[in-house]
């Protein structure tokens, strides 16, 4: 799983990447760059990919285990690194000057000698050990950066990787802004004031739209097209340069819209009945884009509800039209228990994957502890992790005040907040 996690990083720079098993005959392709991923300790790792990496020759990024090959396996060519006595866990990640503190975690222990250190890891002791290095076209990481809930050293890689596939950074940091869960019922005085801040302050966002709001213990069922206030004010939004994204079509399985799951439980991990074919997905799609068209609008791409359904949604949508994705990809991991275990992968800047564009969102949402606090900690990041996009969602029914001072800390940053074709154009992936 976690090589469709590389795959879709190289989408920034719209590289095409063919995943082989560790016995495939990999060699007969001759790839420009190779990616060596060892999630499983003591894995057998075949000749030529050794060779390939300790000649330095040609690019080879090597993550995770079975470095015992590179240092002591195949070969007289050495490379310019060696394993280290120290051994310790690990709590903060160093790059770029910024230090991160983060879950404990594991890297091995390995001296750099001549080799760069691109990343690296230090404990509260003071003790230093490197995560990514280079020696020469080999890039050797220590630890896996796809395991565990914290983010920083999975960030750090992408920064890293972009950098080294050439995406240049930009002069003012780029940002996306996207308010959540608008549908019929909802506030639409704080909607309003949010709105009106945004685009006095002349700030590019866009909306996730639910046509449909149910509420089945009070028998409600409105269509936005039974709405014409909020078509009015999602009219005047987009006139004035605002994007809409289906947010699903209920947003809802059996409970009320905006709070629960549509398409995937995420108790059993399985998909909700009626809501697991293509053909019943692309049904869904296309009465969601049938409400949101009839009442005059124009759809700029996808959001999934809580960023969960079964991968085949992705099928669904590009096969209904839609090409842009604005949300964390959706990959299945391993059979657990007889079902798919989904997964999400968050970039930090703009993809391609089945054909599709994807949006990054890479800040999340804390809800009332979302605060100028928080966002500075993310901005922080921002500023060590520069070739991505400080890109997060806020629901209007939270009032002005809160998005101002969440402007006001991206404003001391100098974000530069813009629509999603604009950011694909940016980095190149559409002309």
């Amino acid at each position: 799983m976690q090589s469709r996690w590389i795959e879709n990083l190289l989408g920034v720079r719209n590289i095409k990447a063919e995943r082989f098993s560790i016995n495939s005959p990999y060699v007969a392709k001759d790839p420009e760059m190779l990616f060596y991923e060892g999630t499983r300790a003591m894995q057998f790792v075949p000749e030529p990919i050794v060779w390939r990496a300790k000649s330095g020759k040609e690019i080879t990024w090597w993550i995770g285990s079975n470095e015992e090959v590179l240092l002591k396996g195949y070969g007289k060519n050495k490379v310019g690194f060696r394993y280290s006595k120290n051994k310790s866990d690990f709590d903060k990640v160093l790059y770029r000057g910024f230090v991160f503190k983060t879950q404990p975690f594991f890297v091995t222990s390995i001296n750099p000698e001549e080799s760069e250190v691109m990343i690296a890891a230090e404990n509260n002791l003071g003790s230093v050990a490197p995560i990514l290095l280079r020696s020469k076209n080999l890039f050797f990481m220590t630890s896996h950066p796809f395991l565990g809930p914290d983010r920083k050293r999975y960030m750090a890689l992408c920064d890293a990787l972009a950098r080294f596939l050439g995406v240049s950074e930009e002069p003012r940091p780029l940002g996306l802004i996207r308010l959540e869960d608008i549908h019929p019922m909802y506030d639409i005085k704080k909607l309003e004031a949010v709105i009106e801040l945004l685009e006095k302050r002349e700030i590019h966002f866009s909306i996730g739209v639910i046509p449909i709001f149910v509420n089945p213990a009070k028998k409600i069922n409105i269509k936005l097209t039974d709405d014409p206030k909020l078509i009015e004010i999602l009219k005047n939004a987009q006139s004035h340069g605002a994007q809409i994204f289906i947010h699903g079509l209920t947003h809802q399985f059996s409970g009320v819209t905006a709070v629960g799951y549509e398409f995937f439980n995420p108790r059993t991990q399985k998909p909700f009945p009626e809501r697991i074919t293509l053909e019943q997905l692309e049904n869904r799609i296309r009465e969601a884009k049938s409400i949101i068209e009839k009442a005059g609008l124009k759809i700029d791409g996808w959001e999934t509800p809580h960023y969960m359904a079964p991968p085949i949604l992705y099928k669904a949508l590009k096969d209904e039209g839609i090409k842009t994705i604005y949300e964390r990809v959706l990959l299945v991991d391993e059979i657990q228990f007889n079902n798919p275990l989904i997964v999400h992968q968050m970039l930090i800047y703009p993809s391609t994957y089945m054909g599709l564009y994807w949006i990054p969102e890479d800040f999340g949402y804390d809800g009332y502890n979302f605060t100028q606090k928080t966002v500075y900690n993310e901005l922080k990041k921002h500023r060590a992790f520069s070739r991505g996009v400080v890109s997060f969602f806020f629901h209007s029914y939270l009032g002005k005040k809160q998005l101002e001072a969440l402007l006001d800390s991206a404003e001391k940053d100098r974000v530069l907040f813009v629509n999603t074709n604009k950011l694909l154009k940016i980095y190149k992936i559409i002309k």
